[in-house]
């Protein structure tokens, strides 16, 4: 008896190495291969395997299964294997229904290897699905084509998601309507440079929209400030008088019939009345601080919520979620809060909406920090918005 080592290209498209006891049959190496390929998710079955030796592709499965794998075959170490996924043997085993699951079941693992957090699928969502060997109408609830993320339609709630991208992904989302993305934290974006005290004439925008934030004071700029970072990171200072910043033109803003945006921040002035993170140049999507311990002003599309008590010199990832003709949603660190009253909001943001502030407005200041933005021309759900802000959280330590 010896453990030999041998190589092989999966079904998915891995090339990996397995140790089998070379007394087994040439079948085990099937078991040894499903469990190297699929570790995680677990879809992957021994059924779905043909494989042969690359050297000499005679010896199969099918031909030699119950062979011994070196008195037998004579198969030594650094021999390769190769998976094969049979395409053509529709007998009443392998008919067009199995085949399907199993593609879906492969694709599955490859998804999650090329690091896309939502790699689980929904057979039932597919436009056409078979019963044997013929398509089966009575199954297929969607004649209406094969649909954004279908079948990858299973959003997950990630505790910690590391990027953005995993955190929309995993919640079934996607970034098509992305506006809005400022990172402190990466100091590319922070232009003339990542300098500590020093004015920024331009946040980059890190969507596709390149929206840009540029100061709306005259000489005043806010600052970058990394002598005491967040969670390592550092920020932009803003000096609660007449810095702030601008996003101008900003066309996707006018008649918006959703909108999300998430705003991690600190108010340093706990006194200051009227620190206003963000506003639009109507005024109807607004996040409004009080002093601290007093309460949290909120605009959605014209129309005002106050959320008492929540205001405070902590960091905080403030979240404010519109969809119209529906009350707001408003959370902080992940918590959603209770308004004072809560009315219906309008059909739709002002149509010549055109710009948006960070950091204060043309007549409101902020005097604190913020260390990210980031905003959706869309009402995000809630698994969405919720893997969004522990991606936030987590990255912030909030």
């Amino acid at each position: 008896m010896a453990n030999i080592t041998l190589n092989y290209k999966g079904l998915t498209g891995k090339r990996g190495t397995v140790t089998v006891d070379d007394t087994g049959n040439f079948l085990s190496i099937i078991t040894a291969i499903v469990a190297d390929e699929d570790p995680t998710v677990g879809v992957l079955t021994n059924n779905d395997y043909d494989i042969a030796l690359e050297r000499d592709t005679s010896i199969t499965d099918v031909a030699n299964g119950t062979d011994i794998i070196g008195a037998d075959l004579n198969i030594v170490d650094g021999d390769t294997i190769i998976c094969i996924d049979d395409k053509k043997n529709l007998t009443s085993t392998n008919t067009k229904e199995v085949r399907q699951l199993r593609k879906l079941r492969i694709a599955s693992v490859k998804r999650l290897a090329d690091g896309k957090a939502n790699y689980t699928y929904d057979a039932t969502a597919l436009p056409d699905t078979y019963n044997g060997n013929v398509p089966g109408a009575d199954d297929n609830p969607n004649t209406d084509g094969l649909k954004m993320k279908r079948p990858w339609v299973t959003a997950q709630v990630i505790a910690e998601p590391e990027t953005l991208t995993e955190a929309i992904i995993g919640g079934g989302g996607d970034f098509t309507d992305l506006q809005i993305w400022y990172d402190a934290a990466d100091t590319a974006t922070i232009i003339p440079n990542a300098t500590d005290e020093s004015q920024i004439t331009q946040w980059t925008d890190k969507s596709n929209f390149a929206h840009n934030a540029n100061p709306d004071g005259g000489s005043a700029k806010p600052t970058y400030e990394d002598t005491t970072p967040q969670n390592g990171y550092g920020y932009i200072e803003f000096d609660g008088v007449n810095d702030r910043l601008t996003i101008n033109p900003f066309s996707q803003l006018a008649s918006a019939t959703g909108w999300t945006m998430f705003v991690v921040a600190q108010k340093t002035d706990g006194a200051e009345l009227t620190g206003v993170l963000t506003r639009t140049d109507f005024g109807d999507l607004r996040i409004e601080l009080a002093a601290t311990g007093s309460g949290v002003t909120v605009t959605t599309a014209g129309q005002t919520e106050i959320y008492a008590s929540q205001s405070d010199t902590n960091w905080n990832a403030w979240t404010l979620v519109y969809e119209a003709s529906q009350p707001a949603v408003f959370r902080k660190n992940g918590s959603t809060l209770t308004p004072v009253s809560a009315p219906n909001q309008n059909a739709t943001l002002n149509a010549s909406n055109n710009v948006m502030y960070i950091g204060g407005s043309a007549t409101d200041v902020w005097p604190g920090n913020i260390a990210e933005v980031i905003m959706f021309s869309r009402t995000l759900t809630a698994t969405e918005y919720g893997n969004v802000e522990n991606y936030l959280i987590n990255k912030w330590d909030l």
